[in-house]
């Protein structure tokens, strides 16, 4: 979002106390201050408003977004919000709501007013807000595109402080060969020299060397496309450019014969930031797994080398090899020495090498702006042109497969950093009883199957702060796209929180336009859906309610026979307004056990009228004797049941209707 230095953010709503305020300031390495506004002089140009307004940060016209539309859509795509305009974007007629009573934080400059009763503590950090991961799967590996950095001290994550971490400043000479799927023959062939500087959210990449057909996500733009392919470049130069990526924008430049910069153009990536130095140690992000695999002897520039290594999955079900110096050098440095990156499910695979590393000081930044400078001496780099999708074409065309496929035969979860900080959580999981699946430490699905109805039945358990959207969707294949591939509308049971505090369940199409945040298809997503209980024939009884920070979603739909395996996906958003999900991911049940309320029970016998049933032996059934059966509620009964939080407010809904398929992904790519 365009921030202006670091980020003020403030709390509203009676919800926060001096608790929760601190825990959540202390989260963004923020420092919590009572009685102080965030400032709103110079650019301001208005309030981002998130979690149902309980969340507002401040928003600054910037050199990435300088216009109010540009701040409006960072506020809407980046965070999920609500743009509040306000200061040089005054003129709207939406305002900040007053709370009677509420906490205000912020993590950045502060005025020096005191705060009404609505604001009545704020937070401030003089080096921004730190460690912020891209949301989805892009988090998987990369920070967010606003986040001032990356640190080896961030808190609370699994590589705190490991020394097989990447540095945060650094350079290397790096050599990478693409390999076409089913082949050792070198495709594309490149080399140059990296340089990163993560604590700042910045890299620098010099290609020196470029020939063959490169077909890879974050490649720069192409004069000459491969009529062969839909998405590779034909490449053959011996000559410098270099692409510099700063928080959400990368430059892409090119040079005269002497050196000096011939032409400059820039591109908006919008959420996506750079790599974070711990990317491939961690299962953080959707969609995403890794695998610790220990030491091993590889040959390394022509010399046998000891490599601790690490396999991370991506989005696509392939996975990454980091190889790291096992046994560090004069400089005491764990350094990256060999990556193998898979094609992604579009491109090929590529194997790369890092040699000649340095590390870099403070004197280096000025490498990573030499398009601000070229810009300043008189120079143009303009904006490219965007077509609105972030991320790689995932379902938009055929699959390439990879040498790289995830094996389920050869995979384990393994997560393992060395650090001497993090301590992994203990493990409760439930998913060795039947039909039971810890699918994220935030989701959880039970899941059965009924007989004599041929339905379905799921029950979703989802930990989210506020009551938010959410959607639990089916897919054709195990391959993990929001839309089926090739086009065409995906079905979807929608989840939204309502103005009374109950929700609603519908039923609909998911367009595969939602994933470029088109604003006439968001506008019509809700209109197409249907509600549950008008759709009797193809579903069951459903009950979805909010209680003490999870949403419980349990719904039953129509099948024409038992499943052998469903593949589903889930997501839910971070507010009840349509926009980017919080979290996303694919899972799939194999063979869903009977329900436990289709147990057969002992059946009584017909008698004649002058007689009574004969009490049945100890042979006749296995079950232990039982009181007399309670009548099962009749279905008027089920639909006016409640159930109430801990604070005495009705968040239960159930009708008699049902649930079904496809998941509100939104973008969903990892930029390498």
């Amino acid at each position: 979002m365009a921030f202006a230095g670091d980020i003020c953010m403030e709390f509203h709503t009676s919800q926060w106390t001096d608790a929760t305020a601190k825990a959540r300031c202390d989260g963004v390495s923020g420092t919590l201050a009572k009685g102080a506004l965030c400032d709103t002089a110079g650019e301001f140009a208005g309030y981002c408003s998130t979690k149902g307004g309980t969340e507002i940060m401040t928003s600054f016209l910037s050199a990435a977004a300088s216009s109010c539309e540009a701040a409006k859509s960072a506020c809407v795509t980046w965070s999920q919000g609500t743009f509040i305009e306000e200061g040089k974007c005054s003129g709207g007629s939406q305002k900040i709501p007053v709370q009677e009573a509420g906490i205000a934080m912020t993590s950045g400059p502060m005025s020096g007013n005191q705060s009404s009763s609505s604001h009545n503590y704020s937070a401030s950090t003089s080096s921004g807000t730190m460690c912020l991961l891209a949301p989805g799967a892009m988090g998987a590996a990369h920070q967010l595109a606003m986040s001032a950095g990356y640190s080896r001290d961030c808190p609370g994550m699994p590589g705190q402080q490991s020394p097989y971490m990447w540095p945060l400043r650094w350079s290397a000479d790096v050599e990478a060969k693409g390999l076409k799927f089913g082949s050792d023959v070198v495709q594309y062939h490149t080399s140059g020299r990296v340089m990163y500087m993560l604590d700042k959210n910045w890299k620098r990449l010099d290609n020196l060397y470029q020939v063959g057909i490169q077909r890879t996500v974050g490649q720069g733009p192409c004069d000459q496309p491969d009529p062969n392919s839909s998405f590779g470049c034909i490449r053959n130069s011996t000559t410098k450019s270099t692409i510099i990526h700063r928080n959400n924008r990368m430059s892409f430049i090119d040079y005269h014969e002497n050196g000096s910069i011939s032409s400059c153009r820039w591109m908006d990536l919008s959420i996506i930031g750079n790599i974070r130095p711990d990317w491939f140690m961690d299962d953080r992000g959707d969609s995403t797994d890794v695998q610790y695999l220990g030491d091993s002897h590889v040959f390394y520039r022509g010399e046998p080398k000891l490599v601790k290594q690490w396999r991370k999955k991506d989005f696509a079900n392939q996975y990454f090899t980091m190889s790291m110096q096992r046994i560090p050098g004069a400089d005491g440095m764990h350094w990256p020495l060999i990556l193998n990156i898979p094609g992604e499910g579009f491109g090929d695979d590529f194997l790369q090498h890092y040699s000649d590393h340095k590390t870099l000081d403070e004197s280096d930044s000025e490498l990573f702006l030499i398009d601000d400078a070229f810009v300043e001496a008189g120079g143009s780099c303009p904006k490219m042109a965007s077509e609105g999708s972030a991320g790689p074409p995932t379902g938009q065309q055929a699959h390439v497969p990879s040498n790289l496929e995830v094996q389920k035969q050869s995979w384990r979860s393994i997560v393992w950093t060395e650090s001497p900080v993090w301590t992994p959580p203990v493990q409760n999981d439930m998913s060795t009883a039947p039909g039971v699946l810890t699918v994220t430490s935030d989701v959880s699905v039970e899941s059965c199957f009924k007989e004599a109805s041929s339905m379905l039945k799921l029950d979703v358990k989802i930990k989210m702060e506020t009551m938010s959207w959410a959607a639990i969707s089916w897919r054709e294949t195990e391959e993990c796209l929001m839309t089926p591939r090739g086009g065409g509308d995906a079905e979807l049971v929608w989840a939204n929180p309502k103005s009374d505090g109950t929700y609603s369940l519908h039923f609909g199409p998911l367009s595969p336009s939602m994933k470029k945040f088109d604003a006439s298809a968001m506008g019509s997503f809700l209109g197409k859906l249907s509600p549950l209980q008008d759709l009797q024939s193809e579903f069951g009884t459903s009950v979805v309610e909010y209680k003490d920070g999870e949403l419980h979603l349990s719904f039953e739909r129509k099948q024409s026979a038992k499943p052998a395996v469903v593949y589903l996906n889930f997501a839910f958003g971070t507010s009840g307004e349509v926009g980017y999900h919080k979290s996303r991911g694919c899972f799939e049940l194999s063979a869903p056990p009977a329900c436990s309320t289709e147990k057969e029970c002992p059946a009584c016998k017909e008698c004649p009228a002058s007689q009574s049933p004969a009490p049945p032996t100890p042979a006749a059934s296995t079950e232990a004797p039982t009181p007399s059966p309670v009548p099962a509620p009749t279905p008027s009964a089920t639909a006016q049941a409640e159930t109430s939080s801990s604070s005495g407010r009705s968040l239960g809904e159930k009708i008699s209707g049902g649930g079904a398929v496809l998941t509100a992904f939104g973008l969903g790519a990892m930029l390498r």
